[in-house]
């Protein structure tokens, strides 16, 4: 193992499927989780931030941060580990906290190893525990990411966008979870052709806008027709605060991965959509946090 005394990472949150982009396009959000790891006679695990209790309650033979050490650096010793993980993304909230905790893990698995795996083997070890890329991989690469899985080479592959600078994201977190996995099992199976089409054709049109800054159609380009709707029949208030976004002037909103986080795209006019969103979450009985922050093109990265 790599002589240490004490090393610290940070780990962006990230949105999966970023609208009609499901389960192949993510984007890294400038929301940053902090990893520290000690020596120590015992090994231990204590968390800090947003969500505390949760994490807490999370056995330590179940810890994602400590499952990813362990897959990337399998000879290692965690019982002469100290693990301190002070949190900033929202726990279940559609801000890819597992994907941090996972690839943060295998990124200082790999740092103690000596650096002998990639940061593209990281994200194939990532994707094959998450079960799906569009997390993973901007959590470890930043930007926009665009995956695919490449049947030949048996193996994920991937296109990073960096994001321009004048483009902010609002987000808000409720005060209640949603499980990604429970979340998934909703969606159909098949879907319609017109569906499939309809999600192409904004994938297309969404990927133009980030690219080029244009984002008079960013509205249109998040439009999802295969799992959005579906997600949100478990929280349709969310939905309500999509529509006053947009009428406040948003360039764009989607639910956050799974939900039930809402991200609302805008470029100017934060402080009236800042309102509106809260205003509509009053009407609702909706309890949350509205948060400014940005896309991030920059992904995990060493601290000290």
């Amino acid at each position: 193992m790599t002589h240490f005394e004490e090393i610290t990472i940070r780990v962006p949150g990230s949105t999966g499927n970023v609208g009609p982009g499901f389960d192949c396009l993510g984007l890294a959000v400038d929301v940053w989780n902090y990893i520290t790891i000690k020596r120590s006679n015992n090994f231990e695990i204590v968390n800090r931030g947003i969500g505390k209790d949760r994490y807490d309650e999370i056995p330590n033979e179940q810890n994602l941060i400590a499952r990813g050490i362990k897959i990337a650096n399998p000879e290692i010793d965690l019982n002469k580990l100290k693990i301190i993980n002070e949190n900033n993304i929202p726990f279940a909230g559609g801000l890819g906290s597992s994907a941090a905790s996972i690839s943060g893990g295998l990124f200082l698995g790999n740092h103690l190893l000596g650096n002998k795996l990639s940061n593209d083997d990281l994200m194939q070890m990532a994707v094959a525990i998450e079960g799906h890329p569009d997390n993973a991989t901007p959590c470890i690469f930043g930007g926009l990411t665009i995956s695919f899985y490449d049947e030949k080479k048996s193996r994920w592959m991937f296109k990073k966008i960096n994001i321009k600078d004048n483009l902010n994201i609002m987000t808000f977190v409720p005060n209640f979870i949603s499980e990604t996995n429970q979340s998934r099992k909703k969606i159909p199976k098949k879907i319609l052709l017109k569906d499939a089409i309809n999600n192409m054709s904004r994938v297309a049109l969404l990927i133009d806008s980030l690219i080029s800054g244009d984002y008079s159609l960013l509205n249109e380009a998040t439009q999802d027709f295969i799992h959005q709707n579906i997600r949100l029949e478990n929280f349709p208030e969310i939905k309500y605060l999509m529509d006053y976004a947009i009428e406040a002037g948003a360039l764009g909103a989607i639910l956050s991965g799974s939900g039930p986080t809402l991200m609302v795209f805008s470029e100017g006019k934060e402080f009236t959509i800042d309102y509106e969103l809260k205003e509509a979450a009053r009407k609702h009985n909706l309890d949350g946090k509205v948060t400014l922050s940005k896309p991030s093109n920059k992904g995990i990265e060493m601290v000290k």
